[in-house]
């Protein structure tokens, strides 16, 4: 859809294409209406559908969303987890006060490498908690399917975890989102001496 309201309008896709001027009145044949030089209406069977004007789109079936605030920490703190059981990932935490009417959009991203000795398999994973309660899980592994007695495995990669979280707030009550790692034996090292770093961002949306 282009438009330029200020002079020639071009629509397609609605009933066909339609070029006019930005001037009032309804057309009969596409049911599209320019009540002002700022705004267009499109109705079928007499409904009107969706409405374009300065100030946004609306109408039936037309998505408002819209990213309130942004909240982004990121760390280069080099941490050694060698634990099989969660434990928190440093400086890897964001707590806000959402609207009760909102929903977060949490990315997390964890930089480093995972060192397993004398194993054929390794496991690392992270997972993303809000408060206390999981609500998304990241993993990497490894395996090496021979019978050679090894020294180690190790593998460098990235683990990310991303949800559109219903955080279930009221408004005036915060909410922390935070990871957490584990692995399964050796070493899961994030962040690395090669500047690496992690990072969680959680995106505030609006409701549709």
């Amino acid at each position: 859809m282009a438009l330029n309201i200020n002079g020639t309008t071009g629509i397609s896709g609605v009933d066909g294409s339609v070029s006019a001027p930005a001037v009032t009145g309804t057309d009969s044949n596409t049911g599209i209406t320019f009540p002002s030089a700022d705004t267009i209406k499109f109705s079928t069977g007499g409904v009107e559908r969706m409405q374009i004007s300065n100030s946004g789109v609306s109408g039936t079936g037309v998505s408002n969303g819209k990213i309130l605030e942004v909240h982004h920490v990121s760390s280069t703190t080099h941490q050694d987890v060698t634990s099989s059981s969660y434990v928190d990932l440093t400086n890897l935490s964001i707590t806000l006060t959402p609207a009760a009417t909102s929903k977060c959009f949490v990315l997390l991203v964890v930089n480093g490498y995972f060192e397993h000795q004398n194993t054929f398999f390794g496991t690392n994973k992270i997972q993303i908690l809000r408060d206390s309660t999981e609500i998304a899980l990241g993993m990497r592994g490894i395996r090496l399917d021979n019978s050679m007695s090894i020294n180690y495995l190790q593998t460098q990669s990235t683990i990310s975890s991303a949800i559109l979280d219903t955080h279930g707030k009221d408004g005036s009550t915060s909410v922390t989102y935070k990871a957490r790692g584990l692995t399964n034996h050796g070493h899961m090292y994030v962040n690395t001496s090669y500047n690496t770093q992690s990072s969680i961002t959680v995106y505030e949306v609006a409701p549709n």
